[in-house]
């Protein structure tokens, strides 16, 4: 062969080869518009086009607040404005948004839509689920080929939107993490529209996007999801900040002049948080806030609900069986705003489903269904040591208050020095702390563990090991403890009327062996092993855990045998006690279900109230869990009297006491 004859045969490979690349690049011509009239309808009309386009993600009835909510959609998309919304978790308010972003963009009613979330996680998963929508549904890609053709053809991928050609001409998709830029087909009224996702805290200043034909757009569509994380909700500075961003930053994203169409997803975790905020007309009129909530209005019988509480503790078959034999008393005066919510087998309802929830964890169920959260709300209750010096009740050190039903101490163990608190209650669940201290006992009133200086075990005892020394104070400090009587008010003449200690609690999570052979030779009756465990959003609350012979359960706590104690020990909620006590001391001292300290002088108190305040808190949300989880805080390590005030809330519950919120009381 000739070497011309060669270099042909290299030209011509070449050009069935870029033929080839071409012909797997083009695209035209698109697919017919398979049904006209019915995508001329759902113009002005986005009920028809969710439920004409998206079927499978509607497949329940809508609401009367999804129809409320589906309309001022339709008005701020078209028209312009501001439109907030919250409703109940679970309800498909995202879902909407969603979907109404797609409407927007594929009638033309907008071309730039921003998508703003929480974090940039956040807002990169919420971008995603717009876009399947562009390729996941055959009857929109049926009728919207010019949009949904093109992206179908690319299957996500970004390298092959580069390449892509309609008539010779690129269709300049544009496919990231954080934006997808719609085919550039003429006559398409979606050609090059844009979206784009950011988190909140990201800088998001003068956004733009290129058109083709050298015309730019700027931001016509700001849909803001859940911008507030449980971090934010609690905080009133980090409430502020969100609030300052979204009326600044984001707000001045449109042009001068122009004004931006603003959807915003709220969900209402605490009072005055930013979504409880925008939510407010007399704040935020603009927003045309709305606040839906799954029951328009309660049971009037909450007592007989009460009773179905206290049954589903135990057994959620039986309480419902309650429920049918007393179905119209319990559904009357109740008003549910979406009967269709629930179409599950297990309920009898959609009330008793809501009423669950309600059941489960009554402040949950009111912020996250009602969107009106309790006052005060599990979450925005910690108390600064500040706070909490106010928090005085003028009773003598060790002087018990006449209505005085139980006595609890607790101690938290420590290799050099051990601490305890001693609690009076009363029937109300009301508590004061008496006394507190540590073995052994300090010449000074405030110090941290690390000073240098203080009396320790090694000190008291410096002929015996570091387990020995542990063993010898706890003992002494256990005799003292149960031995030592308390006089209550206006009885100081009647010996006979002081009280001992009913119940010790005593930490085992550090030298457990010798915690408990201290408590076996001491008395294993009144003083009980205790480990605090961790229940965090993420983990099945305890009374959800396994029941086996042996296991008691009570109100966040477990009574059992474990594999690796020899005697029966108490497992402890930490979480939801140490919220407790945050709670109890939020209320007036005295008040039912308060906790109070003894006497009248702050300053003796600061070190107490630097412990009960020395730790990290923090709402999270798991699911259908929302837990405050508390954590040591690096710069404040000393809390252990918030520790032992922690165990003696829990020990009271063990003594046939019950907290507003403890199902059991009914029983009784």
């Amino acid at each position: 062969m000739s070497s011309q004859s060669y270099e042909e045969v290299k030209a011509r490979a070449r050009e069935v080869s870029a033929l080839r690349s071409l012909v797997g690049r083009e695209i035209s011509p698109l697919p017919a518009v398979v049904d006209a009239k019915r995508r001329r309808e759902c113009t002005r009309d986005l009920r028809k086009f969710l439920l004409t386009y998206f079927p499978k993600k509607f497949k329940k009835p809508f609401g009367k607040n999804h129809l409320r909510l589906i309309a001022e959609i339709e008005r701020v998309v078209i028209q312009g404005g501001k439109q907030a919304v919250a409703m109940p978790r679970g309800s498909g308010k995202t879902t909407i948004c969603a979907a109404s972003v797609v409407w927007a963009l594929v009638y033309g009613w907008r071309r730039f839509v921003v998508v703003v979330a929480a974090n940039t996680k956040e807002a990169r998963k919420l971008l995603k689920a717009i876009s399947s929508h562009f390729t996941q549904s055959p009857t929109l890609g049926a009728d919207f080929p010019e949009v949904c053709y093109p992206l179908a053809k690319l299957r996500g991928s970004a390298l092959l939107a580069r390449g892509q050609l309609f008539y010779g001409e690129p269709t300049d998709v544009l496919i990231t993490a954080d934006s997808l830029r719609l085919p550039t087909i003429r006559g398409s009224k979606a050609s090059g529209a844009t979206i784009a996702a950011y988190g909140v805290r990201a800088a998001i200043r003068g956004l733009t996007t290129e058109n083709p034909d050298g015309s730019t757009d700027r931001p016509d569509l700001l849909f803001l999801d859940d911008l507030q994380t449980d971090g934010v909700a609690v905080n009133p500075a980090r409430v502020a900040a969100l609030e300052t961003t979204v009326s600044g930053t984001l707000e001045g994203l449109v042009e001068n002049g122009g004004e931006l169409a603003q959807l915003q997803t709220c969900t209402v975790r605490a009072p005055d948080d930013y979504s409880d905020r925008t939510l407010n007309r007399e704040l935020y009129p603009r927003w045309n806030g709305l606040r839906f909530s799954s029951l328009e209005r309660m049971p009037e019988r909450l007592d007989l609900w009460r009773e179905y509480r206290s049954i589903w503790f135990d057994d959620e078959k039986r309480a419902s069986e309650f429920y049918r034999a007393h179905l119209d008393d319990m559904r009357r005066g109740a008003v549910v705003s979406w009967p269709e919510a629930y179409t599950g087998e297990k309920y009898v309802d959609t009330l008793e489903y809501y009423m669950v929830k309600w059941c489960d964890n009554e402040r949950a169920f009111f912020a996250e269904q009602q969107n009106t959260p309790l006052e005060s709300a599990t979450g925005s209750v910690k108390l600064s040591a500040k706070e909490i010096l106010t928090k005085l009740n003028g009773y003598e050190r060790g002087v018990l208050p006449r209505d005085t039903v139980k006595l609890t101490a607790a101690v938290d163990v420590h290799a050099d020095i051990l601490y305890f608190a001693v609690v009076a209650w009363s029937s109300a669940y009301t508590g004061r702390i008496v006394d507190y201290g540590t073995f052994p006992e300090q010449a000074r009133r405030y110090f941290v563990k690390k000073d240098g200086g203080l009396d320790t075990l090694a000190r008291a005892f410096p002929s015996l090991t570091s387990d020995g020394r542990v063993a010898r104070g706890l003992g002494i400090l256990f005799e003292e403890l149960a031995d030592r009587e308390y006089i209550v008010e206006g009885e100081e003449d009647r010996p006979e009327s002081a009280r001992r200690s009913d119940r010790i609690l005593v930490d085992t999570g550090w030298k457990p062996e010798v915690v408990e052979n201290t408590i076996r030779i001491t008395d294993p009756r009144l003083v009980l092993p205790t480990k605090g465990v961790s229940i965090r959003a993420a983990r099945s609350p305890m009374r959800a855990w396994a029941k086996r012979p042996g296991r008691l359960f009570g109100w966040h706590v477990i009574d059992e045998k474990t594999e690796r104690s020899a005697l029966r020990t108490l497992l402890v909620d930490v979480n939801y006690w140490k919220t407790k006590v945050h709670e109890a001391l939020a209320l007036t001292p005295g008040e039912a279900g308060s906790l109070s300290l003894y006497g009248s002088d702050r300053d003796a108190h600061r070190m107490l109230a630097e412990h009960l305040a020395a730790e990290v808190a923090r709402l999270v949300e798991y699911a259908s869990n929302r837990v405050v989880e508390w954590s040591a805080n690096i710069n404040r390590p000393d809390n252990h009297f918030f520790d032992c005030v922690t165990y003696n809330y829990a020990c009271a519950s063990t003594l046939g006491l019950y907290t507003s919120d403890d199902p059991r009381r009914l029983k009784e």
